[in-house]
């Protein structure tokens, strides 16, 4: 045998061997894909920190599909986060972010996932309808109620969710976004007369004092000029709120940090965020209120949407929404809150006693109550369906 003969059956013996590993592996991948899906709940935060690797497997950059994102954006006092993990054999198929109350330390058994911004679910398309089903089995047999944040296209899967259920849908709106043009004068157009006069005489009157704008700030100058400006800032809220939202920013690998500041370095304003891949999200603003006559907020608006602009940024989205004159310019995503509960006759009482408590002491079910999420809180917006078992 020459060595050509040789070589040529060294090559058959190989190419053969390499069609019996891919016809193996076709097989083990149909067996598996035959396995029907199972969701397993998870809610230890070690655990849910090495979901990364599979986050990581399905998008190069997660951003808020990120477990330490999920993490971060739940508060611990008031809320116990959680994933359903969603399994086909030994392969992991997808996850579902979600959070149970908690009061007084106590789990309530209500969980509550919000999918506004495309973050409760992490799966491929294809996969993804089926993930929320399973997920929202799982859910159920450990769960008393669940509560979604969701778009309109996802409420086809939530009525066709297979087991008894008392659902209601009710409409919702959170972050306000705002349309970013291609050129500040295009804003300003936009803008108005009335705003677009107050948007040029503030800023004026901010340069003619001295206060400098800073378009990009480190994370941990950043954090120290919030912790010194969150005593005098306006509307603020509570010192672990400030935390959460730092926590996110944190969290997000590309952070979008800005300030206004005196010349002597006194810190008057202050934004945070995240860019994303067509814009940005401002999730904290703190304003000096010893400042109400300068406007700072509306200055240091002014300066962010100038540099995103300039950035090539097509959208801000306000987190949780934004107060005038902004919101003017501002639109609302179609969202519903959907309400889903199992049918057991206790638990249907006890609602509908919530319900009648919520009209006559609206105060008590707000949205910052640790009675929240148990009834909804605008009644007359929503539908009610029960799903009959198939």
């Amino acid at each position: 045998m020459t060595d050509c003969e040789f070589d040529s059956l060294l090559e058959l013996a190989s190419a053969s061997q390499a069609r019996l590993w891919q016809e193996q592996e076709v097989y083990r991948c149909s067996a598996i894909q035959s396995l029907p899906l199972t969701g397993t709940l998870v809610s230890s935060g070690s655990e849910i920190t090495k979901l990364s690797n599979f986050v990581g497997s399905l998008a190069s950059e997660p951003g808020m599909l990120h477990p330490n994102f999920f993490l971060a954006s739940v508060l611990p006092k008031n809320w116990r986060p959680s994933v359903v993990l969603v399994s086909q054999g030994s392969r992991t198929a997808g996850l579902l972010y979600y959070k149970e109350r908690v009061v007084a330390g106590i789990g309530t058994r209500i969980a509550v996932g919000h999918d506004d911004l495309g973050t409760m679910v992490v799966a491929s398309p294809a996969e993804r309808e089926s993930i929320i089903r399973c997920g929202l089995e799982a859910l159920l047999r450990q769960m008393i109620g669940v509560r979604l944040l969701v778009a309109p296209d996802c409420l086809s899967v939530l009525k066709s969710f297979s087991g008894a259920a008392d659902i209601k849908f009710c409409s919702a709106s959170r972050h306000s976004h705002l349309e970013l043009p291609r050129t500040y004068d295009d804003f300003l157009m936009k803008a108005g007369p009335l705003m677009r006069r107050n948007l040029r005489y503030y800023r004026r009157k901010s340069e003619r004092a001295g206060n400098e704008f800073i378009s990009e700030l480190t994370f941990s100058d950043f954090s120290a000029a919030a912790g010194r400006l969150f005593p005098k800032a306006a509307y603020r809220k509570s010192k672990r709120k400030l935390e959460r939202c730092l926590a996110m920013v944190e969290a997000m690998p590309s952070r979008m940090l800005v300030g206004l500041k005196r010349r002597a370095g006194e810190w008057i304003g202050l934004a945070g965020g995240w860019y994303t891949s067509n814009g940005a999200i401002m999730n904290l603003q703190l304003n000096d209120c010893t400042c109400t006559r300068e406007s700072v907020s509306l200055v240091l608006r002014s300066y962010l949407i100038e540099t995103l602009i300039k950035r090539g940024a097509r959208e801000l989205v306000f987190w949780g929404g934004t107060s005038a004159p902004l919101s003017f310019l501002c639109t609302t995503r179609e969202l519903f809150m959907v309400y889903i509960d199992a049918p057991s006759l206790p638990w249907r009482l006890f609602r509908s006693l919530c319900a009648t408590i919520s009209k006559l002491a609206p105060r008590s079910f707000s949205k910052d109550s640790e009675l929240a999420y148990l009834v909804p809180r605008n009644a007359p917006n929503c539908t009610e369906e029960t799903v009959p078992a198939r």
